[in-house]
């Protein structure tokens, strides 16, 4: 672990190179793709490999079945304690497509039924959409998202009397765009819809109280900035919204009692939503990170977030070359920093270039010229200054 409430170094930055220490990946020359897969700390994959060693001593063995449901159950405290939420209502799921799909299909959708989403979306949401429209023929609608201030304009003037629910990501991964997810879920309520948000780019990013975010449900992983394990992923439920968010997904474990006749009751709380063979180790892995960062101190490390992505964007901004995508007041800025390539270059190629070239990870998005630059506490202003300096030399 990583104490940094006694030694002081919090304050005076050293705990960066502290961090970075504990973290493999940081080796590269730049590691910039946090918002696609962030990479694990050596105690967390000491602690899921402990995990899988002992869980192969013996699978079907009591002994290590219930070590390992506690290292799974392990993960529901801290989940809420991280993101400001009930444990009842933490239900631990393989991925944050997992927990949209689970909300999505709980409800008895009828043709003409309408869902709103934005226009920056990742296919893990536009899929399940574009599904529903296909075989049930609900209608959706894309809300822009890119002027911050007019997103809950933009969402609510597509609201009709056939809206069943409003489905986007709190931070777009194309942009870095942060959603009002206040007023909309206040602007929502009133019209009796439900507020779901894609919380992947979001926990470990920038700070997420489920509660004061007003949603009714937030999905989210625990591989990307977050640091865990790749399988882990975890649906809030809003307390309120269990008894009408129907189960779809089920199966074993989903229950808190059955007999051979058919009777049944689920959980009394999100555990419903939870069902079949888990990845019992992974989640003990996740247990173990949300640990490391909470010993780091969530508010050290969303100001370091803040601190890196002022830097980048007054550097792009300043450059000759490049135009800054993602926000430019500091307000609404976070670790997800898009800057548009001069005209004649395209972010895939100069993404295979850093790649193969540099050792430097970066992420193409959707608009061809943009490159994605993900900034976690554990980067560095001269890494992302020698990024820059290579795009420079590369977009001549």
């Amino acid at each position: 672990m990583v104490d940094l409430s006694t030694a002081g170094v919090a304050e005076s930055g050293d705990w960066v190179d502290a961090v970075r220490a504990q973290i493999p990946a940081t080796k590269a020359a730049g590691y910039f793709q946090t918002g696609a897969f962030g990479p694990c700390t050596r105690q967390v994959i000491d602690r899921t490999n402990e995990l899988l060693m002992l869980q192969n001593q013996g699978p079907a063995n009591p002994l290590y079945l219930n070590v390992m449901k506690e290292a799974e159950n392990s993960c529901r405290p801290l989940i809420a304690a991280a993101m400001g939420a009930h444990e009842d209502e933490v239900a631990l799921t393989q991925s944050t497509t997992a927990g949209l799909n689970t909300v999505i299909w709980s409800i008895d959708w009828q043709r003409g039924d309408e869902i709103i989403t934005s226009d920056q979306e990742h296919p893990a949401l536009l899929l399940p959409i574009y599904n529903l429209h296909q075989r049930y023929g609900v209608k959706y609608h894309k809300a822009p998202i890119g002027i911050h201030k007019n997103v809950v304009d933009e969402v609510m003037k597509r609201v009709t009397t056939r809206t069943r629910l409003v489905a986007m990501s709190h931070v777009s991964r194309q942009s870095g765009q942060v959603v009002s997810a206040q007023k909309l879920a206040s602007a929502l309520r009133e019209r009796g819809i439900s507020l779901m948000l894609d919380g992947a780019q979001g926990p470990g990013n920038v700070p997420v109280n489920f509660h004061e975010l007003g949603c009714d449900y937030y999905s989210m992983c625990g591989h990307k900035w977050l640091l865990g394990p790749k399988g882990t992923g975890a649906l809030l439920v809003r307390k309120d919204k269990l008894d009408s968010t129907s189960v779809s997904w089920t199966g074993a474990h989903a229950q808190a009692e059955m007999n051979a006749e058919g009777d049944f009751k689920w959980h009394p709380d999100a555990r419903r939503y939870e069902f079949a063979t888990r990845n019992q180790a992974g989640f003990g892995g996740w247990a173990e990170s949300l640990r490391w960062l909470d010993s780091i101190g969530w508010e050290n490390i969303h100001d370091r977030v803040s601190q890196l992505s002022a830097y980048a964007s007054e550097a792009i901004q300043k450059s000759a070359k490049f135009s800054l995508v993602s926000p430019s007041e500091s307000s609404r800025q976070n670790g997800i920093v898009v800057l548009r390539l001069p005209n004649g270059f395209k972010g895939i190629d100069l993404y295979h270039r850093l790649r193969e070239k540099d050792d430097m990870l970066v992420s193409p998005v959707d608009h061809p010229r943009d490159l994605r630059v993900c900034l976690h506490f554990f980067n560095t202003e001269s890494e992302f200054d020698a990024l820059l300096g290579r795009l420079e030399v590369y977009c001549a």
